[in-house]
């Protein structure tokens, strides 16, 4: 009788414990997106903003990931495919597909993908994103040691699929300037918040498009005719705005007339002096620089995000007197560059400081702004980093686009930090360690746990 009590009581413990743990799954479930989050830095933790643009969709969004799946990027694979599960958890109007770049090019193709993309899909409105994008070095940090920035990209696309926002970006042609065609990575990102961009010709065209929300001038080798200065300023008088990034040229000094009058209206001067950076010569070479921020809405974010650019062949601004606009110092070099204006002498590799120079920091860009506070230009002294070469090193990308934006007036960008992430690295094993492994896995901890089992089962019987 005793013994069949113990069996009995043993099995309605067991059906107990089995029914407990179906009540606290379901239970759990019904939280829907719970989770405890208890990773270093809050890992998988979703900023406010993200949450309230998730709830905010109302339609069917396919979040579309085209990956490619090698043994170096499985971390980074899992990273974007984690995000994307991340949002569909907490709106069941999100729903997640993944394919393999390689083994689906047909599909990838119907939406315009060539690389790994994330690709955003409402209805008859699209958004692609460079997965190349949201990997940056993390500054600073150690060996492998990366920034994730999927989550402010994403919530940005799930934005813009609903904005009604439009702009218009013109591109200046005609001077030698860096085409559109080798700034295809600054148009599409561009466009995923309905921005337009486009070339003008002014000795052509005549005059600035009236729907251009921003005239940009990029690189240009040649100086612009006193017909083409009197038709940007006709442009700028009435309203318009301007992103002006000046490039490398051996006779800027004496062919930019100008340019330099163009710059000078909103109190910006080119000191044409290429600015020799001695404290990235054991990194980069001593022609490019990782310069340090001002405080200003351009900045203020990346600076938090410690999102620098990367700049080369950058030439030194000074602002000047100039009643009517307000300059506000974007970005400087460091303290141990200085500015070479021995240009013959820089493309003959002698880069030697003399008392021409002037002695680091220098100032490499700006902001201006009307006495209305409303922006009016941004003026820098680099322009290859919006190139496709460099535009995806460091924060090239972010620090454009919010120049772009600010210009613009568009103010209602993200602010959400960068997660820093530690790569993994992948271990190789020989087919000696692997068969170990499976061994003791497989074969030995199981054997081991039935042994322990039955010797139990064994000492209870007796007794």
């Amino acid at each position: 009788m005793k013994k069949w009590l113990g069996h009995t009581n043993s099995v309605v413990l067991s059906v107990a414990a089995v029914g407990i743990f179906i009540l606290l799954t379901l239970f759990l479930r019904s939280l829907g997106g719970f989770q405890l989050d208890l990773t270093a830095g809050k890992q998988y933790t979703l900023s406010d903003q993200t949450l309230t643009t998730i709830q905010g969709v109302k339609e069917d969004v396919r979040l579309i990931a085209f990956t490619v799946s090698t043994s170096q990027n499985q971390k980074l694979n899992r990273d974007v495919t984690d995000m994307l599960n991340e949002y569909a958890k907490r709106n069941n109007k999100l729903k997640v597909e993944q394919y393999d770049l390689n083994q689906e090019p047909i599909l990838a193709k119907q939406y315009g993908v060539t690389s790994a993309s994330i690709v955003l899909v409402q209805g008859e409105k699209k958004r692609v994103i460079d997965i190349g994008s949201l990997f940056t070095q993390a500054q600073g940090s150690g060996e492998g040691a990366y920034q994730f920035t999927g989550e402010e990209k994403l919530t940005s696309g799930l934005l813009g699929l609903s904005s009604t926002r439009q702009g218009k970006v013109v591109f200046l042609a005609g001077h030698e300037e860096i085409p559109l065609s080798q700034m295809t990575e600054l148009s599409s990102s561009l466009s995923q918040d309905n921005v337009k961009t486009e070339e003008v010709q002014l000795n052509q065209a005549g005059s600035v498009p009236k729907d251009a929300s921003v005239l940009a001038i990029v690189g240009p080798e040649r100086d612009i005719s006193a017909t083409e200065l009197k038709s940007i300023r006709t442009y700028l008088n009435d309203g318009g705005k301007l992103f002006m990034a000046l490039g490398f040229h051996p006779n800027m000094g004496s062919d930019w007339k100008n340019l330099d009058a163009l710059a000078a209206d909103y109190g910006v001067k080119d000191t044409h002096a290429i600015v020799v950076d001695q404290e990235q010569t054991n990194t980069l070479g001593p022609l490019w620089t990782v310069p340090t921020f001002g405080s200003h809405a351009i900045t203020d974010k990346l600076a938090a995000s410690n999102l620098y650019p990367v700049l080369s062949l950058s030439i030194a601004l000074q602002a000047g007197e100039q009643k009517d606009w307000k300059t506000t110092l974007l970005m400087k070099s460091s303290a141990a560059s200085y500015g070479e204006t021995n240009i013959q002498g820089l493309l003959n590799n002698e880069t030697q400081k003399d008392d021409k120079d002037p002695q680091g920091p220098l100032n490499l860009g700006y902001a201006v702004e009307g006495k209305d506070g409303k922006p009016k230009a941004v003026i820098l002294g680099t322009s290859a980093l919006l190139s496709d070469t460099e535009i995806s090193t460091g924060g090239n990308r972010d620090f454009v686009l919010n120049s772009l934006n600010y210009v613009q007036e568009h103010s209602d960008g993200l602010t959400i930090r960068p997660r820093q992430e530690q790569d993994y690295k992948v271990a190789y094993l020989t087919p000696a360690q692997a068969k170990t492994i499976l061994t003791i896995s497989v074969i030995g901890l199981p054997l081991l746990f039935a042994v322990i089992g039955i010797l139990l089962w064994w000492r209870r019987r007796r007794a």
